[in-house]
């Protein structure tokens, strides 16, 4: 008898871990799936959470948006331009090569050449990156830079092997990624599922793999199968919760809504080189002819907060002074007929299906509203594909609107403003104000290169004071994240939409 009760102790000891070993999976469903798996390549929120999390960059943003080290442990000024950083040891790529010093410096002189990357406006302070030695990298920087820490976290420093950062390796890379993150890619099968597992190797967490061993992220365009999906356990986080099921999900017996304010804003680009909108009045126009808090109100809970100058208020040079133009449809008629318009004007809303939560109705509300001063909208809803090429390509069409919604990469103007109106930015060309020569160009780039956070603030003041009169991008309101959640799921919704699934537990 005690020894048969011996061997079934024995049998449950042996038995008992691998009931706790079988592999925990999530499954995301956003609105659209990824359109490159290079991160020079796409700045849109749903392609950067693929990027972070398959990749690593030499420093990164916590849950709390502080800066803390990542692939780089340490750094210091050797001189006023001159940095240098110290490489996290024993860190390999996901193909089980060592990361190494060439790596980084490939990656980052990728982005240094205007046209290789669509990133290249937020690494322009940089004069060169240089190979100290096969465990230092020595940056060098234009002039005295105050926000090298952070650019080295921003969208597109994520460090890629080298052999990848060729015109051929981009190819590969593109469709089949190779980083160092906590998850590695497993498959793409388009319009499906994208699939990752955890890194076993990942050098994070004091070298113990995440929680979460699989993640699947499936897109789910419309709401309404994203909503049931959440609700029978078929995925276990949604992005673009529609407003009026965000008390249905919250108050679930297997749902919950996690939210909190965000970096990002919703915005669109107008291609202002053209008459009618090259002129500033009926810029001004399209401002005055919206009542933004009804489209927060109706299309979005209640959940954003109007705004003009270009930030949200989580940026450094976040100007409160300037308050958001009124809904004032009189005042919009009497802007177009000084500009020559009485007659009213004709201009095209484009936007990427899944780009935000009813970006479709947002259009169409838009066209309704300046539909009564005359405004005539056409709207155009794309594929995320076009959308993007569009976007790097700088193809927007004269007196057009693309909704961008974008965010802040650097939680400071230098990351949203400048890296996006920089005449290298996504928004270089449509506008003239932002071309050497110009008062705005003249402050963002003092700017850029002062170490004095007042006198930086002073500049940004004034650069701000100008995008509020000048109008040469459509400036609505600042978001709120909000995602529906699986009640068996835990993690804090990050500021800068970012889904790292490493930050993540599931209850057992």
């Amino acid at each position: 008898m005690t020894r048969s009760l011996c061997l079934a102790a024995l049998l449950l000891t042996v038995q008992a871990p691998a009931a706790h070993a079988e592999p925990v999976q999530i499954t995301i469903a956003p609105p659209a799936e990824a359109t490159t798996m290079d991160p020079g390549r796409s700045t849109q929120v749903l392609t950067v959470n693929y990027f972070v999390n398959l990749y690593d960059t030499l420093t990164r943003w916590d849950g709390s948006l502080r800066l803390e080290p990542g692939l780089a442990v340490a750094w210091k000024n050797v001189n006023d331009t001159t940095w240098e950083f110290t490489l996290r040891q024993g860190v390999k790529f996901h193909d089980g090569v060592p990361l190494a010093a060439e790596d980084v410096r490939a990656t980052l002189e990728r982005n240094l050449v205007p046209g290789r990357t669509v990133v290249q406006a937020g690494f322009a302070t940089i004069e060169s990156v240089q190979v100290a030695n096969p465990t230092t990298i020595r940056i060098v920087t234009k002039k005295p830079d105050p926000l090298l820490l952070v650019r080295l976290a921003q969208m597109g420093a994520q460090i890629l092997p080298a052999r990848l950062t060729t015109e051929e390796g981009v190819k590969e890379l593109a469709r089949r990624p190779v980083g160092t993150g906590a998850y590695r890619f497993v498959e793409w099968v388009k319009d499906e599922r994208l699939v990752m597992e955890a890194n076993r190797d990942w050098w994070g967490w004091e070298g113990r793999p995440p929680a979460i061993d699989r993640v699947v992220w499936k897109p789910i365009p419309d709401d309404f199968p994203r909503i049931v999906a959440l609700e029978k356990g078929e995925a276990d986080i949604i992005t673009n919760v529609p407003p009026d099921r965000m008390k249905a999900l919250a108050e679930g017996t297997s749902t919950k809504i996690l939210s909190t304010p965000a970096t990002r804003t919703v915005t669109f680009w107008i291609n202002t080189t053209q008459p009618p909108l090259s002129d500033k009045r009926a810029r001004q126009a399209l401002h005055l002819a919206l009542d933004v808090g009804s489209l927060i109100k109706n299309l979005y809970a209640g959940m954003g907060r109007p705004m003009s100058g270009g930030l949200a208020d989580t940026d450094f040079g976040y100007n409160p002074a300037l308050k958001p133009y009124p809904y004032d449809p009189a005042r919009a008629k009497r802007l177009l007929a000084d500009a020559g318009r009485a007659g009213g004007v004709d201009v095209t809303l484009y936007a990427g299906s899944g780009t935000m939560v009813n970006d479709k109705f947002l259009l169409e509300a838009i066209a309704d509203m300046w539909a009564k001063v005359g405004i005539r909208a056409k709207v155009e809803m794309m594929e995320m594909g076009a959308r993007q090429r569009m976007n790097n390509e700088r193809t927007l069409p004269p007196n057009s609107l693309l909704l961008i919604n974008p965010q802040s990469t650097l939680l400071d103007a230098d990351g949203s403003l400048w890296r996006l109106f920089h005449p290298n930015g996504f928004g270089g060309k449509y506008w003239p104000g932002n071309q050497p020569g110009q008062r705005f160009h003249e402050l963002m780039e003092q700017a850029r290169y002062t170490l004095d956070p007042a006198k930086r603030k002073h500049l940004y003041a004034e650069a701000t004071a100008i995008l509020h009169e000048e109008k040469p991008w459509l400036e609505l309101f600042q978001e709120v994240v909000v995602y529906g959640v699986a009640r068996r799921l835990q993690f804090k919704p990050r500021a800068d939409y970012r889904l790292i699934v490493s930050e993540m537990t599931v209850g057992r």
